[in-house]
C-alpha cells in the first residue's frame, strides 16, 4: 500500500508542472520578517493568557497573509471548530495546498487530505462562489482518485462556473485542459475566451477594469498569462497584468516577477523592445528567490 500511495503522490506533484503555466507559488521568508514574528508572538502570548476567541482569527489571518502555512493551518482549524464558515474553510484548503508543495513529497499526504476536505466544505457552504469552485476544479484535476480526485466531477464544476459567469467558465475550462495536458484544446478554449472578452469590452476600457475589480483577484493575472502564453490579445493581456501589478499585496499568491515576465513577452509581441527591456529589468531583483525565471528571460531575449 505504501508503494501505491507514493506513486499517486508523485502523480499529484507532476500534475502541477506539466501544464503550459509555469507560474510558481509566491515565496515569502516569514521567518526573517521581524515585524511579523513580533506581532505573532504578541498575539499568541495574549491568546494564551486570555483565550479570547477573536485572537484565534487574528492569528489565523495574519499567518496566512505572511505565508506561515503551519501556523495558519493550526489556527484556522481552531477557528473552524469554534465557528465554521466558508471563508476559513477556503483559506485552510489554500494553506494546506501551499504547504503540501513545500514539504517533501512523501510528507505531503496529510496536507493534501486537509486541502481536499476544506475546499469541499467551502463549496458546500457557498455553492455559487466562483473562487471556491475554481479551486475545487484545480484540486479535482490535480490529485489522484485515491485522494478524491475526479475528472468527471471537475467537468461538472466547470459547467456550474460557466452558468454563473461565461468568462470565468472558459478560464476554468482552459486551465482544466492545461492540467490534463491537452494544450490544443486549451488553445481553442482560450481563443473562445478572448473572442468573448473582445465582444464585450473595448480593449483596456473602464468596463473591463471594473469587471476585473468585481471578480477574484487572480482573474486579471490569468487573463494576462493566457494572452502571453497563447499569443492572444496583447492589449487586453497587458491591461490585465498591469491592473494586477498595481493592486498586488502581500497575501497574493502570484509572484511579481512572473507578472513582469508576461508583460515583457506581450510587449515583445507588440514589437516594443524598449518596453520589454523595462519589464525584464524589473525581474532582476527577484532572480535569487526564483532561479527558474532567469531561463525564461533568457529564452525571451533569444527568441
Amino acid at each position: 500500500m505504501k508503494i501505491n500511495i507514493k506513486f499517486f503522490l508523485l502523480l499529484f506533484f507532476v500534475s502541477f508542472v506539466r501544464s503550459q503555466d509555469s507560474t510558481p507559488i509566491v515565496y515569502y521568508s516569514f521567518k526573517s520578517d521581524l515585524n511579523y514574528q513580533e506581532t505573532l508572538l504578541k498575539l499568541e502570548t495574549s491568546f494564551n493568557k486570555t483565550k479570547d476567541k477573536k485572537l484565534v482569527d487574528s492569528i489565523a489571518q495574519l499567518s496566512f497573509n505572511y505565508k506561515d502555512w503551519e501556523n495558519s493551518i493550526k489556527y484556522l482549524q481552531m477557528s473552524l471548530k469554534i465557528k465554521p464558515n466558508s471563508k476559513y474553510f477556503f483559506l485552510l484548503g489554500a494553506a494546506s495546498g501551499y504547504r503540501s508543495l513545500e514539504v517533501p513529497i512523501f510528507s505531503s499526504t496529510k496536507y493534501v487530505k486537509i486541502m481536499k476536505r476544506a475546499f469541499q466544505e467551502a463549496v458546500n457552504l457557498e455553492p455559487k462562489n466562483i473562487l471556491f469552485l475554481i479551486a475545487q476544479v484545480d484540486v479535482l484535476v490535480s490529485i489522484p482518485s485515491i485522494f478524491g480526485g475526479s475528472i468527471d466531477e471537475a467537468k461538472r464544476y466547470i459547467q456550474r462556473i460557466k452558468e454563473l459567469d461565461p468568462i470565468e467558465g472558459l478560464v476554468a475550462e482552459g486551465l482544466f485542459y492545461e492540467k490534463t495536458n491537452d494544450i490544443e484544446e486549451a488553445g481553442q478554449t482560450y481563443n473562445k475566451l478572448f473572442l468573448n472578452l473582445l465582444s464585450i469590452f473595448d480593449s483596456c476600457s473602464d468596463s473591463f477594469l471594473n469587471y476585473l475589480k468585481k471578480n477574484r483577484r487572480n482573474l486579471a493575472y490569468d487573463i494576462g498569462r493566457i494572452a502571453s502564453d497563447y499569443q492572444l490579445s496583447t492589449e487586453l493581456g497587458i491591461c490585465a497584468l498591469s491592473f494586477y501589478e498595481e493592486r498586488h499585496i502581500l497575501p497574493d499568491s502570484i509572484p511579481l516577477p512572473w507578472v513582469y515576465y508576461h508583460i515583457a513577452k506581450l510587449e515583445k509581441m507588440k514589437g516594443d523592445i524598449s518596453r520589454m527591456e523595462i519589464f525584464i529589468s524589473k525581474v532582476k531583483p527577484y532572480k535569487n528567490d526564483y532561479p527558474s525565471i532567469s531561463s525564461l528571460i533568457n529564452q525571451l531575449i533569444q527568441q
